[in-house]
């Protein structure tokens, strides 16, 4: 997949093209790019996703502080490159582009910088000042300058629309197998390993101290959860804690998440580390005292072994 920043130095053979933020990239999103692929092949042509950086509400400053990502600019290339996806177009939102009409959008980026051939849109998606114009106004617009268009229809999960404001109301409840259902693989955080307190390398349980780069990030709640951890190109499974660590931990205001990676003791510090959350195993817990703390993470790993296994 080719990745480009610089429409000037765009090229592609009758691109096929769709535009979306298209946070999560999930099963209704793919869907939708694996019918783009698909159409780009029968044309003799070529894929194309556009999608924007920074956030359209951050630079519109609507309740930009409560966005909350299920993927980064990192992560979502990353899947769409999985996907088959044959050029990803980057463009930097601003208020200038906010300002222009679907048409004008239509004229200057989708016709001009890259020449398009055909525009596939999912079926409640809008684009170009205000969002004002219909699917109906967007064929008008295709028939006047002659390209073709389709529209994709709701994806259903378990009979309900698929959408990632539902995904972001199940992994803030904790309700990850239903999240990961509706995304179509397993919610992903990724983070740096940082140093920490060594407490859980005292109590035979060594944990990474891993820190989110994305300050936008979704981190779900509190608790204690099975997870898989990429680390060092190899996948291991873990018991990770999100929170505050209330039995040992006096600095209230530090959230923390720590994994405890099985069966793995290599020195990891600074390493990127993926985290794939399987299942909330149970709440963020104050214990009497340390020894209460150990027997509980014996009964947790017991647990997560369990699931992260499939025994």
């Amino acid at each position: 997949m080719k990745v480009h920043s610089d429409l000037s130095k765009f090229k592609a053979q009758r691109p096929v093209i769709t535009i979306g933020m298209f946070d999560g990239v999930h099963t209704g999103h793919r869907v939708l790019l694996g019918r783009l692929t698909r159409k780009a092949k029968e044309v003799d042509g070529e894929s194309v996703v556009i999608t924007f950086w920074p956030h359209p509400r951050m630079v519109l400053k609507q309740d930009a502080d409560k966005l909350r990502f299920l993927t980064s600019p990192e992560e979502r290339t990353k899947l769409f490159g999985q996907l088959g996806i044959d050029h990803l177009v980057l463009i930097p939102f601003s208020l200038e582009l906010a300002n222009l009409t679907a048409e004008e959008f239509i004229q200057q980026i989708l016709i001009d910088k890259l020449g398009i051939h055909h525009l596939m849109v999912g079926y409640n998606h809008r684009f170009g000042k205000g969002r004002q114009h219909n699917y109906d106004e967007y064929q008008a617009f295709a028939k006047k300058y002659n390209f073709s268009i389709s529209m994709v229809e709701a994806v259903l999960t378990d009979g309900m629309q698929t959408s990632s404001t539902d995904i972001r109301n199940h992994l803030l409840a904790g309700q990850m197998q239903e999240a990961n259902n509706i995304l179509g693989y397993q919610y992903t955080v990724s983070g740096r390993v940082v140093g920490g307190q060594q407490l859980g390398r005292r109590i035979g349980y060594p944990t990474a101290n891993i820190e989110v780069e994305e300050p936008h990030k979704l981190i779900p709640p509190d608790g204690v959860y099975a997870v898989k951890v990429r680390v060092e190109g190899k996948d291991f499974g873990g018991m990770l804690n999100i929170g505050y660590r209330p039995t040992v931990n006096h600095n209230v205001d530090h959230r923390s998440l720590e994994v405890h990676i099985f069966d793995f003791n290599h020195d990891i510090y600074s390493e990127e580390v993926e985290l794939e959350f399987i299942e909330r195993v149970r709440d963020e817990q104050k214990f009497a005292n340390v020894d209460e703390l150990i027997a509980q993470l014996k009964k947790d790993e017991a647990t997560i072994r369990a699931i992260v296994t499939g025994e």
